[in-house]
């Protein structure tokens, strides 16, 4: 193994940028409803080689379970469908719609994300994110969040992800 293999915590206001280590910038996680059981985060990272981000954790303090998500278009109906923007709830099953404008939008979890040798790679919201689900308590502007993202080459990197209402 390399020492990029070793954990890493990496500061919010921080970008490594480190030969051969993977970078992270513009890290945050939605502030979440008070009643909301699911919460998101989104971070932009590069990695210096081909690698893929196949996992992330976060301390059972804060959600039950840590997964990576997509958000794709649906063809068809859908049994399920909410409007974006509701302060509602969503019970996750392996996908979960949403009505957004012109079509309605899924989510599900993913195996991996691709992450090509030098190219940023953003998660945001309406694209890749990172999923909390079943939240201990709500996410409060304020705080932050330990995220280990776990790659396919370069390890478990533990990231601070800060709270916020909308992206930095």
């Amino acid at each position: 193994t390399t020492a990029a293999a070793a954990e890493t915590t990496v500061a919010a206001e921080t970008t490594v940028a480190a030969a051969g280590e993977i970078t992270f910038s513009g890290q945050w996680a939605r502030t979440s409803p008070m009643m909301a059981s699911m919460g998101a985060a989104y971070v932009t990272i590069t990695s210096p080689i081909d690698d893929k981000l196949i996992g992330a954790s976060a301390d059972a303090s804060i959600s039950a379970t840590v997964e990576v998500h997509e958000m794709y278009m649906i063809e068809g109906d859908t049994d399920s469908t909410m409007a974006m923007g509701s302060d509602t709830t969503m019970a996750m099953g392996s996908d979960t719609t949403m009505a957004m404008g012109e079509g309605e939008m899924g989510m599900r979890p993913v195996e991996f994300i691709e992450l090509p040798a030098g190219e940023a790679v953003e998660l945001k919201p309406g694209g890749y994110h990172i999923m909390f689900i079943d939240l201990v308590k709500p996410l409060e502007v304020g705080t932050s969040i330990a995220l280990t993202l776990v790659f396919e080459n370069a390890g478990e990197i533990t990231i601070d992800v800060p709270v916020l209402d909308e992206a930095p």
